[in-house]
């Protein structure tokens, strides 16, 4: 059929998958990329020429002046066509701007989702600080304290497939607003919690891990859908930074705040650093520059059809989503277990006070924010260079990001089993340091592989890997207490388990990841 439009001439279209029909203009074949429909709502992919129109002589006679039109190159989009004949694509989520130039927005929109993140990694980190005058205080054991510690894990990972799905159905923003605003709440309440005893502190922590649960996946969304694709690793690297400069900081600054007002005083500090984020967040806007569409009534495709599940069921069965989530589960098996579990190492297996913790906690996870900007700023410049493909970036990134670590984490377990002399902390010390530096490197792999295979469902498949993730957490974590307390404190058990699953998780990786996205993403 064809239609005309303000903009110019619909010349085809179809309504059918796997057929094609001809354009009114010269015959041209469109092939269709049909789409679920959904309330009424009959979805084609449609091709659109604009009118070219040339003003010709004052016709003789009338007085009035002509116009010839042509048919100019057809430009083709996904358009669900409702009822009455109107485009659905183009529809804005909130945060869209709608008007102005917004060239540099995806500047602000990884400043700002860069500050949410660092707040959301200082909320959950300076537990693993506090912990240990809590268990004091309380009586925990290393189990016990590996359980409170791991209570967050399960909110978190309750919520990851919900905030990412809703993310890209809705945007990312006000997803993530409402996540920051309830895991401030959880830290601010906890101390509270804790004195109401276990039960309480057990669901502050995992309504915090609920509210930080759908932050990554709103961001991935969010970045997916208004950062330039050449600049999408460097956005990606500077968010994820963020997350190592937010625990940093709370390994940094939380020993001084319990020193000088208690281990409740941390919590109530951090629960109210999001104050000062909200009224930026709220104020801004953000240019769509790759709109891909994505579920629900604002995409353009829509899942009516095949439904949420069908999409990531169909999503999960490719080798390309496996890859990202065993490499997830693999390092953040390591990740989440030393995030947990760094303090206490270095006060009991070498000797450490607490005051001097920041020394040995801090240093690390800087350093992981610079590898990490640097490995996203260098991987989109070897993209636009041309000098590797995409495959071996993310490969290359991704395995040393995981082998290497493997390797320091296996020479500081044996440290820490060899005595606490000086020699032996500063040597463990390094190899901490290094370990995670070169950890950093998989923001230029895993951290940004989603945006590569499934760009439509980046908000879902980033929250599926990162319930992987988050999976690893729930379990590595108690795990690694339960093993210390087996093995009487063998810190080498612990490090080794991690330093097998890196390997493997980097083997795994390298044979399945993709570069292109999947079929299964224009479900």
């Amino acid at each position: 059929m064809s239609l005309a439009s303000p903009a110019g001439v619909l010349i085809g279209s179809s309504c059918g998958r796997g057929r094609s029909r001809r354009a009114a203009s010269g015959g041209r074949v469109i092939t269709p990329a049909m789409t679920p429909r959904r309330w009424g709502q009959s979805a084609c992919r449609v091709r659109i020429a604009p009118i070219v129109r040339t003003r010709a002589d004052n016709v003789p006679g009338t007085g009035q002046d002509t116009f010839s039109s042509s048919i100019g190159a057809p430009n083709e989009f996904s358009a669900p066509l409702d009822a009455s004949g109107g485009s659905a694509a183009g529809r804005s989520k909130p945060g869209d701007r709608l008007s102005g130039d917004g060239e540099n927005d995806w500047l602000t929109l990884t400043l700002l989702a860069a500050v949410a993140i660092f707040v959301c990694y200082a909320d959950r980190s300076n537990i693993s600080t506090a912990i240990i005058p809590m268990a004091k205080d309380f009586g925990w054991d290393k189990i016990q304290t590996g359980g409170v510690l791991s209570a967050f894990f399960y909110g978190y990972a309750l919520t990851q497939l919900v905030g990412g799905r809703l993310a890209d159905s809705f945007g990312g923003k006000r997803v993530l607003a409402l996540g920051v605003l309830g895991w401030s709440l959880a830290t601010f309440v906890t101390p509270l919690a804790a004195a109401a005893g276990a039960i309480p502190l057990v669901a502050a922590r995992v309504t915090l891990g609920a509210g930080e649960g759908v932050a990554f996946p709103a961001v991935h969304s969010l970045i997916s859908r208004h950062v330039p694709k050449d600049r999408q690793s460097t956005a990606v690297a500077a968010v994820t930074a963020a997350s190592y400069g937010g625990a940093a900081f709370a390994f940094g600054v939380t020993p001084a705040v319990v020193l000088a007002g208690g281990w409740e005083a941390a919590f109530y500090t951090f629960g109210s650093a999001a104050i000062f984020w909200f009224p930026f967040w709220a104020a801004s806007s953000f240019k769509v520059v790759n709109d891909a569409g994505g579920g629900g009534r604002y995409g353009a495709e829509s899942a009516g059809k095949t439904g949420v599940i069908d999409e990531w069921l169909a999503l999960v069965k490719t080798k390309e989503v496996r890859a990202i989530c065993v490499a997830q589960f693999a390092q953040s098996w390591g990740g989440y277990g030393l995030l947990s579990w760094l303090p206490t190492y270095f006060e009991e297996a070498l000797g450490v006070p607490l005051g001097d913790l920041p020394a040995f906690t801090v240093l690390p996870y800087f350093i992981q924010g610079i590898v990490g900007v640097g490995s996203g700023v260098v991987a989109d410049q070897w993209l636009r260079e041309g000098k590797f493909s995409t495959k071996f970036i993310r490969r290359a990134f991704q395995t040393v990001g995981m082998v290497g670590p493997a390797v320091c984490l296996a020479g500081a377990a044996f440290l820490g089993g060899a005595g606490a002399t000086d020699a032996n902390v500063s040597a463990a010390a390094v190899l901490v340091d290094v370990g995670l530096a070169l950890s950093a490197l998989t923001l230029a792999g895993v951290s940004v592989s989603h945006l590569d295979v499934a760009p439509r469902h980046a908000g879902l498949v980033f929250a599926t890997g990162n319930t992987c993730a988050t999976i690893a957490g729930i379990i590595a974590v108690p795990l690694s207490g339960w093993v210390l307390e087996a093995t009487g404190q063998s810190w080498s058990a612990v490090f080794g388990v991690i330093a097998v699953l890196y390997v493997v998780g980097a083997a795994l990786w390298w044979a399945w990841v993709g570069d292109e996205p999947v079929p299964e993403d224009s479900l």
